[in-house]
């Protein structure tokens, strides 16, 4: 008699009010994080597990900084830089929307037809009201983590967590550093390491995984 495990596939967001939220609710999840939870930004990430999930949950939040960074470059003209406007805000641009709240909601409609383009009736949504949920306190500074892609470690509520392939990082880190100006990047890839120093010279990057 074999036992059959299910695998679940999430696509969320980077933000440090989700870290234990999704320890606590999908502890056995594949998890897949990056700004805005951007199916546009993972494509190579999401296509390794194509034929391997037998079900993937987006889950976009609100009060989410990656819509705010859209919201304002659509509606002020406040750009940041030119990756961002291509990964993430020009899916937007030509939809309507009035409020931070509208476009939350847009964006989890709009990725969630990503997913099923890819993954079919697999896919489910839900949008995570922060205001709802578990946050644990945390008083040391906020920080970046980047990793591959895999089930969710012990992450305190002040880190921020990038979890993609490589190749998919650089417009959530744009975010991260020139819109939410995190200057502190942990990750275990020595590589990537040197890569962040070279683009980003005025954040301290380390080595070290969770």
């Amino acid at each position: 008699m074999s036992v059959y495990s299910e695998m679940k596939l999430i696509v969320s967001c980077m933000d440090r009010r989700l870290n234990y939220y999704l320890k606590k609710r999908y502890p056995d999840a594949i998890v897949i994080r990056n700004a805005g939870a951007n199916v546009n930004s993972l494509l190579i990430t999401l296509d390794k597990y194509k034929d391997r999930v037998d079900e993937v949950i987006l889950l976009p939040h609100t009060d989410c900084g990656a819509m705010k960074v859209v919201y304002f470059s659509l509606k002020d003209g406040k750009k940041i830089t030119s990756l961002i406007e291509e990964k993430l805000v020009r899916q937007f641009s030509s939809k309507k929307f009035d409020s931070l709240s509208e476009l939350e909601i847009l964006n989890m409609e709009i990725q969630k037809e990503n997913l099923k383009r890819m993954f079919g009736d697999k896919v489910r949504a839900e949008l995570i009201d922060v205001n709802k949920i578990e946050i644990p306190s945390s008083n040391d500074p906020y920080m970046v983590y980047i990793s591959k892609p895999s089930q969710i470690g012990e992450l305190s509520s002040n880190i921020y967590h990038i979890s993609a392939e490589d190749k998919e990082i650089w417009d959530s880190l744009d975010i991260a550093v020139y819109a939410m100006k995190i200057n502190k990047i942990i990750t275990p890839d020595e590589k990537i390491a040197e890569k962040i120093r070279t683009i980003y010279p005025s954040v301290v990057v380390s080595i070290a995984s969770f």
